[in-house]
C-alpha cells in the first residue's frame, strides 16, 4: 500500500524526478539544520549542506542527471549572484583602504595554489581533471569547480573519444579537510 512513499524517500540506483527533488530538499534541510547546530563555539553553516550531500551520496542516495546538471547550474548562479549583491557596494571602494592588499594576498594565494597543482601533476601522475577538484575543494572554491566542470564539458565536445575524470571526486574529498583547516587555521 506504502510502496510508493518507500520509492519516493529510499535510494535507488536510477531515480526519477520526483526521488531526485525530495533528496535534494533533504540534504539541504538536513544541512541547514546541522549548519545550525553548534559544536563548542563554532558551526559549520551552509557547509553542512555539503557534508549532507555526501553522507546521503554514500549511502546510496542518487540524483537524476538532467536534475543535477540543472541544479548544479542554477545553484553556482545563485551563489555568485549573492556574492555580488553582498560585495558588489563596496568591492571599489574597498581599494582606498586595505582592499589592494587584500586582492594582492588573493591572487598570490590563487597563483601559488595553481602552481602548487601543476608540481603535482607533473610529480604525481594524477590526472589534471582531479587535481583541479582537489584544488577547488582545499580552498572551498565552488565557483572554481563549476568553471572546471564547465571547461570538462566544453572539451568533450572537441575530443568526444576522450574520457575525462570527474573533478567533483577531487574536490569532495579535498573539501572537508579544507572547511577543517580553515576552522582549524582561525
Amino acid at each position: 500500500m506504502f510502496d510508493w512513499l518507500g520509492n519516493l524517500l529510499f535510494p535507488t540506483e536510477t531515480p526519477n524526478i520526483a526521488q531526485s527533488l525530495i533528496t535534494i530538499m533533504l540534504a539541504i534541510g538536513l544541512g541547514v539544520f546541522f549548519g545550525r547546530v553548534k559544536l563548542g563555539k563554532i558551526t559549520f553553516g551552509v557547509s553542512a549542506v555539503m557534508f549532507t550531500g555526501l553522507f546521503l551520496g554514500h549511502i546510496g542516495y542518487r540524483i537524476d542527471g538532467s536534475i543535477l546538471d540543472f541544479i548544479r547550474d542554477f545553484g553556482l548562479i545563485l551563489f555568485v549572484y549573492g556574492i555580488g549583491l553582498q560585495v558588489g557596494p563596496s568591492f571599489f571602494s574597498s581599494f582606498k583602504n586595505e582592499g589592494l592588499k587584500f586582492n594582492l594576498l588573493a591572487v598570490s594565494g590563487v597563483l601559488l595554489s595553481g602552481v602548487i597543482t601543476f608540481v603535482l601533476f607533473k610529480t604525481t601522475g594524477l590526472s589534471i581533471e582531479n587535481l583541479v577538484g582537489i584544488m577547488s575543494g582545499s580552498v572551498t572554491n565552488t565557483p572554481g569547480l563549476g568553471a572546471a566542470k564547465n571547461t570538462i564539458e566544453e572539451m568533450r565536445a572537441v575530443f568526444p573519444d576522450r574520457i575525462f575524470d570527474d573533478p567533483a571526486i577531487g574536490y569532495a574529498i579535498a573539501y572537508p579537510l579544507g572547511v577543517f583547516g580553515i576552522i582549524g587555521t582561525i
